[in-house]
């Protein structure tokens, strides 16, 4: 899953209907599907070491059977197999295969066991993995039809080795079959409380934007309108200029919600980098805005957790958008910079400046309760004539990490 900002851009755009069908729990169930399948490649390429000296040299599997080709095909064969699903997974590429993974390994073991002539083989052991991995990701039907082609598929192993089934090959599959169910359960559990965890992060995350955001603009439109009302009789010159200004502000609220709308249904959108989601985020934002802006970035500026990312998108968003209300400036700059682990976001426009001392307002709060959020520190220098520059600091946890 992981959450960038949605730029004003796409907030006004009504979304496709194959963008409300990617939602973000959707996106959510992949990644993680993804990434538990990366989980199984690992521990299968742990074991690849030991799987090639089973399939080349039988001696140490069983000094009385002689050396196979066919053998070498197949250990060949599953080494091609490896390598292109850890590609396509690591590349995200044809990530619906991830539902044909788990046959796929089963008829390898089969035909592994069954060029040994040994379903009681150790080998056997390893259907554990595909049946885990099927029970924890795949539905109901993907889980059923892989434990029919799994029997299915031991029993033609058992036939075709002209093997007699034993109780032990009953124990085996039982143990196999118990293992399978109890890690699959607790994946599953795993799973859950991390897409608990997810959507609860994303609905403070919603409840802040709101408070912050249209709530805090529909209160300052509700009392600007109420003031404007007391003043058509007495100015209504007055009452009409707060009217036309507050326009402005309809207008805000409307776009602010139809952002969050857009982030309900589908999520926010993907992007390469920081850099382009921020020179996205400028270049829409200068259009409704007063003045230039100037983005001087770094020659790299690596990817930040997501809601790191949002929130300073977010916080660049809400300097502008004070700028354009208070300062009266004609210039912006938005400057990045990275040094020592840490991200220097600093804002300098030519307006008319303030006092910091004596300086109240929900906007500078705001300002500071967002990076309060993300760990970092506000510092607001400006003078009376002489315009303001704001500079915040984080420190620097790349995504991933």
């Amino acid at each position: 899953m992981g959450v960038l900002d949605e730029f004003w851009r796409f907030a006004l755009r009504r979304p496709t209907q194959s963008a409300v069908r990617e939602s973000r729990p959707q996106r959510g169930r992949e990644e993680i599907r993804r990434r538990l399948d990366l989980i199984i490649l690992a521990h299968m390429w742990a074991l690849a070491p030991l799987a090639l000296v089973w399939f080349l040299v039988p001696a140490w599997r069983d000094p009385a059977q002689p050396g196979s080709l066919s053998l070498i095909i197949l250990a060949a064969s599953a080494v091609a197999y490896l390598l292109l699903r850890t590609w396509l997974n690591l590349t995200r590429r044809a990530l619906g295969f991830n539902d044909f993974w788990p046959y796929v390994d089963v008829i390898i073991l089969t035909t592994a066991l069954v060029i040994v002539r040994n379903p009681n083989d150790a080998l056997s052991v390893l259907y554990f993995i595909p049946l885990t991995s099927a029970a924890a990701t795949l539905s109901t039907t993907h889980v059923v039809a892989l434990g029919i082609v799994t029997v299915v598929a031991y029993f033609l192993a058992i036939v075709l080795s002209s093997t007699a089934w034993t109780i032990s090959t009953v124990y085996r599959l039982a143990i196999i079959a118990t293992m399978a169910s109890l890690y699959s359960w607790v994946l599953r559990l795993v799973t859950g409380h991390e897409r608990a965890a997810e959507r609860a992060e994303f609905q403070r995350e919603l409840a802040r934007e709101i408070h912050d955001g249209i709530q805090h603009l529909l209160i300052t439109l509700g009392k600007r309108l109420e003031l404007a009302e007391q003043l058509v009789g007495e100015a209504p010159a007055r009452a009409t200029q707060i009217v036309a200004e507050e326009r402005e502000t309809a207008r805000r609220a409307a776009d602010e919600l139809r952002y969050l709308v857009r982030r309900l249904r589908g999520g926010p959108p993907q992007y390469t980098d920081l850099a382009t989601a921020l020179r996205l985020q400028v270049a829409t934002l200068s259009e409704r805005l007063p003045f230039a802006v100037e983005l001087a970035l770094p020659p790299h500026l690596p990817r930040l957790q997501p809601a790191a990312e949002h929130g300073l998108l977010r916080f660049i968003q809400e300097c502008l958008t004070n700028v354009a209300k208070h300062a009266r400036a004609t210039q912006v700059e938005v400057r990045l910079a990275v040094t020592d682990q840490v991200l220097a976001c600093t804002i300098t426009d030519n307006g008319v400046g303030f006092d910091p001392a004596t300086a109240t307002g929900a906007g500078l709060e705001g300002l500071g309760e967002r990076m309060r959020a993300l760990g970092g520190t506000l510092e607001i220098q400006s003078a009376l004539g002489a315009g303001t520059t704001i500079i915040a600091h984080t420190a620097l946890r790349e995504k991933g990490r």
